[in-house]
């Protein structure tokens, strides 16, 4: 399933990461951004920050940084279409019809990518 742009933009802009990652960890609010202990390592002072109006969150300690999708695949283990599923549904959005001519495009490159494999393999 091929996923436009212009959807996930809109689904990131739907989505509160502060409220997102907030279900999980800790928040306090912190003038405009909120701050919590990281949940990708282990520390005692805060160094985790959230910033609703931008879309990301970032850990001054660890580097860790991302959206509301990298959150959900990095913190709670999900495949990329299945966070993209969850947080469509939880911004009331509907997943986009698979596009047949995408499908079609991707399988004549599936078939390019394991023909260069075979010639590949016989140039070896």
């Amino acid at each position: 399933m091929s996923l436009s742009p212009a959807f996930l933009d809109e689904l990131r802009a739907r989505t509160t990461l502060s409220t997102l990652i907030g279900k999980s960890v800790k928040v306090q609010r912190a003038g405009k951004e909120y701050k919590a202990c990281c949940p990708f390592h282990n520390e005692k002072t805060p160094s985790f920050t959230i910033n609703d109006d931008k879309g990301f969150y970032h850990c001054f300690g660890c580097g860790a940084h991302g959206d509301a999708i990298r959150w959900m695949t990095d913190h709670r283990g999900l495949p990329f279409i299945d966070a993209v599923k969850e947080l469509a549904d939880a911004a009331g959005m509907e997943m986009p019809a698979p596009d047949p001519r995408a499908a079609k495009k991707a399988e004549q490159a599936r078939g390019l990518h394991d023909a260069m494999a075979a010639a590949q393999d016989w140039f070896e």
